[in-house]
């Protein structure tokens, strides 16, 4: 047996040592995780004797996170936009500058009273499942090519209980819905656009634990915003939104494949940091 705060000192210096900068953080959520408490409790209660086996199942997660794996593939667990997701290596984790992407669509959609919507390239389903949360009279489409995207936004839609509004969908990109002769009003996508001379300089945690195919957007970044659009075209109504993150050196490619491609009123958004962060077009 040990105590919380002799856990916490050992979490402390293996996490430290591997420069991991989160390190204090990171073995609180994953002490909290064994113990099933929250952090506060772990920090007000120090002298609490931790059972052998517990001992063993933290100090597993803490060599998992030695050798960079994200804490929330360990945690099994990711908040964005104030829900709790379930996340598993094999899709990306959501990131909080993705919420940009979300806010944007949310404020279009009330404005056009838009309420056929499609999360394209979903992963966890966090863009698609978040707007049917957030906007009473909607359906959402989630569609993804991958089987671990389908596992994870099943398990995301039950979870948050939005099996009425929300359907997954395995496609690659838009196929399904041009088959089916489906229709949208919106269609919102954080696609794969990471280039692949960049792939290799990511930091270990993603390039080595995230999925490649939710990274790699081809040789230029932009593989998938040019065929999402162009699909778009089949399937989004007149007027409708399309709606992309993108990287934060994109804006204006992206910008110009969507005006190539007949979209007007484009216009690209940032993020808190001041990044290009979101580019969306209507359909004229």
């Amino acid at each position: 047996m040990k105590k919380i705060q002799e856990l916490l000192k050992l979490g402390y210096d293996i996490l430290k040592n591997e420069n991991i900068d989160s390190y204090m953080l990171d073995t609180q959520l994953l002490l909290g995780k064994v113990l099933n408490i929250d952090r506060m409790a772990i920090i007000t209660n120090r002298d609490f004797q931790v059972e052998e086996q517990k001992v063993k199942e933290f100090l597993n997660f803490i060599e998992l996170r030695k050798k960079k794996m994200p804490v929330k593939y360990i945690l099994k667990a990711c908040e964005f936009m104030g829900f709790d997701f379930y996340v598993e290596p094999g899709v990306l984790i959501p990131r909080p500058d993705t919420e940009v992407l979300v806010e944007e669509v949310l404020r279009e959609a009330k404005h056009h009273n838009y309420n056929k919507i499609c999360d394209v390239c979903c992963g966890t389903g966090a863009i698609g499942i978040s707007i049917a949360k957030l906007l009473e009279e909607v359906t959402v489409d989630c569609a993804d090519i991958s089987d671990s995207a389908e596992r994870v936004t099943e398990e995301n839609i039950k979870k948050l209980n939005v099996d009425k509004k929300v359907k997954f969908y395995k496609s690659d990109l838009l196929q399904y819905a041009m088959m089916q002769d489906k229709s949208f009003q919106v269609i919102v996508s954080n696609p794969p656009y990471i280039r692949t001379d960049v792939i290799p300089t990511l930091m270990e945690d993603v390039k080595d634990y995230e999925p490649y195919i939710a990274l790699w957007g081809g040789e230029d970044g932009l593989e998938f915003y040019r065929k999402i659009t162009l699909q778009s075209l089949e399937v989004l109504e007149k007027g409708g939104l399309l709606a992309f993150e993108i990287g934060h050196d994109q804006g204006e490619a992206v910008q110009s494949i969507l005006s190539a491609n007949g979209f007007v009123h484009i216009k690209c958004i940032k993020d808190l940091a001041e990044n290009d962060r979101v580019v969306l077009g209507f359909l004229s």
